[in-house]
């Protein structure tokens, strides 16, 4: 998750030549570790909008560093055709995830559950359909002084560099205070490793964001070919609060409860040494790719259309040096640095203040829950 306003992914970088999908590198995977680190979003006012907006997106994108210089125009390799390697789904999540208890990055009024805790208290399933399922807790009045509402982080054992990851969604969570997060980053070594956040917002506010967090010097192009909006072109973590460079997505029904109406959909991220671009498709859409919508064993994003969010590697922002390998992570916070801001709470028309809303009203979290048919990861450039 974010560690203030956006996280939810973070992607990954070729360690070597060789190293051309997303690489297993559990060797690299630290247990217990993994900071949203954001506090992303500043104090912001109560104007209902959801991002910080960078007044000099526009005006002085790249500050004092120059004009954009992309890398190259758009070539063959810009398009390679991937091979699945991964596959989760049903009680693969439990197999190949960490749940991680611990100590919430963000500062949310949460409790993170291990694995046998969230069986047993009946936050995690795998449904007769073999979807996988994880809630947050809905029945259980909290101590103001006591442990957070109980919920659920995982954390991919494996990391990866180039590739693509398509995540087939049915329903995300929802809900006053709720923040929720589908993202990739290495958490051991952020920010240098970088992040990517695909999904993820706070209570009912739709759009959904995508951003990139970084370390200093990754400055991205004001005018990319996407569907979404420019928020901000700084993407590092030391800029307005680690807002990081986010786009606004352009559909309303890609973040929660007009998502989960329509039966969610596919959420595609590919990373090449050249750009990250991320698409989406909801469950009825009609020109959902064949490979997205039937899991075929390759994909290539060559006839995907326009992304909805892109970001390009440049002499300004070479992604090559600041971003690395990556673990998936999946959460669910309520309130903290983001969620919890009182502005922000209030904007999204919840009532009171975050951590009262958290504490007292269980039932109103029923529907937050992540529901996931498959999470598949097309590593091997054919």
């Amino acid at each position: 998750m974010r560690y203030t306003p956006f996280y939810a992914l973070g992607l990954f970088l070729t360690v070597a030549p060789t190293t051309l999908g997303f690489e297993d590198s559990n060797n690299h995977y630290l247990r217990g570790l993994g900071h949203k680190h954001r506090s992303k979003r500043g104090t912001g006012g109560g104007t209902g909008v959801n991002v910080d907006i960078d007044i000099n997106a526009s005006t002085d994108p790249h500050g004092s560093t120059g004009p954009y210089k992309p890398t190259g125009p758009p070539g063959p390799t810009d398009y390679p055709r991937w091979k699945l390697t991964d596959n989760f789904c049903g009680d693969g999540f439990y197999d190949h995830f960490t749940f991680e208890a611990i100590t919430d990055p963000t500062h949310g009024r949460v409790n993170y559950v291990d694995m046998q805790t969230a069986k047993a208290k009946n936050l995690t399933e795998v449904t007769k359909a073999g979807n996988f399922i994880m809630r947050a807790d809905s029945t259980t009045v909290l101590d103001p002084t006591g442990p957070g509402r109980d919920s659920i982080r995982i954390q991919s054992k494996k990391q990866w560099t180039t590739g693509v990851s398509v995540l087939d969604l049915n329903h995300m969570p929802e809900g006053c205070g709720t923040w929720p997060a589908y993202w990739m980053t290495q958490v051991e070594n952020w920010p240098v490793n970088g992040e990517v956040d695909i999904l993820e917002g706070v209570h009912d506010q739709p759009p959904n964001h995508s951003a990139l967090h970084t370390v200093d010097g990754c400055l991205v192009a004001p005018t990319r070919t996407m569907t979404g909006s420019v928020v901000a072109t700084n993407c590092s973590w030391l800029h307005n609060y680690n807002q990081g460079c986010p786009v606004q997505w352009d559909r309303q029904d890609s973040y929660r409860p007009p998502l989960n109406k329509m039966g969610a959909g596919w959420f595609v991220t590919e990373r090449t040494e050249k750009r990250i671009s991320i698409w989406f498709w909801g469950r009825h859409d009609s020109n959902v790719p064949p490979a997205v919508k039937n899991g075929l064993p390759t994909i290539s994003t060559k006839d995907f259309g326009i992304p909805v969010a892109t970001w390009d590697s440049s002499d300004e922002c070479k992604f090559e040096k600041i971003m690395g390998l990556q673990n998936i992570i999946i959460n669910l916070t309520f309130c903290g640095d983001w969620a919890g801001q009182d502005p922000i709470f209030k904007a999204a028309g919840c009532p009171g203040t975050c951590i009262d809303y958290v504490n007292n009203n269980p039932a109103s979290f029923k529907n937050a829950y992540w529901d996931i048919a498959s999470l598949k990861v097309y590593s091997k450039a054919l």
